[in-house]
């Protein structure tokens, strides 16, 4: 078996509307018991994922602020993995009425605001990125992103890129698929993640990601195809 790690996004991967598909945390809890390692990746603040993920125990690395902070759920130990939010960027999406959601290190806004973020950014010559996923909008420090998070989890955990599956279903995931020996798209993944993937499921969210568990990582891991290289 030529993998070693389930690397899943949350919203619309995992979860509808924020709740982590029943099936889906049944699956990844076999998943785990059958000796596979689990990293959730994901653009949500590291506290509001503690908040809404009640599976969060059963990953062995959690990536998340799309990619800024790394928590280990079986210590508890977090680790930032950039400079803190920058002030600037707050205070003018406060002055411009504009409303976030403030991270450790990531800010989050609806993406009807995208433009008057990157207004921002280039008006006080910010080094920030973005980061698209559906309705919303994510801004890190320039370099960061789900790839640059997971590839320093994956050396916290000794394990290589190539041992990895991810499966992810929007823009961000773009950067997921980056590490990934075998990258699939759930069935509700935009059209450009499944021309990106190369397995893409049959059924959405949670339900595909329990179907794919048990039907091809317990049961056929062998028809997989071979990692990326």
């Amino acid at each position: 078996m030529p993998y070693r790690m389930l690397a899943l996004d949350h919203d619309e991967t995992l979860a509808v509307d924020g709740a982590v598909h029943p099936s889906a945390a049944a699956a990844l809890a076999a998943a785990r018991d059958a000796g596979w390692l689990l990293a959730l990746v994901t653009g949500r603040t590291h506290a509001r994922i503690l908040e809404i993920c009640p599976c969060v125990d059963v990953f062995d690395l959690v990536v998340d602020e799309n990619g800024a902070v790394l928590y280990f759920p079986a210590t508890g130990a977090v680790e930032n993995l950039a400079h803190g939010p920058d002030v600037r960027l707050r205070d003018e999406l406060r002055r411009r009425g504009v409303p976030f959601t403030p991270g450790r290190i990531v800010t989050i806004t609806k993406r009807m605001h995208e433009e008057h973020v990157r207004d921002i950014i280039d008006a006080c010559g910010l080094a920030l990125d973005c980061y698209c996923n559906r309705p919303a909008v994510m801004i890190v420090p320039r370099g960061t992103s789900k790839e640059t998070g997971l590839r320093t989890g994956l050396k916290r955990v000794g394990v290589a890129p190539e041992d990895v599956i991810a499966v992810g279903d929007d823009e961000n995931d773009f950067a997921l698929f980056e590490v990934a020996g075998l990258c699939v798209a759930v069935g509700n993944a935009i059209d450009a993640v499944k021309c990106a993937a190369d397995v893409v499921l049959d059924r959405p969210n949670g339900e595909g990601v329990a179907a794919f568990i048990h039907e091809r990582l317990l049961k056929s891991p062998e028809s997989l195809p071979e990692p990326r290289r």
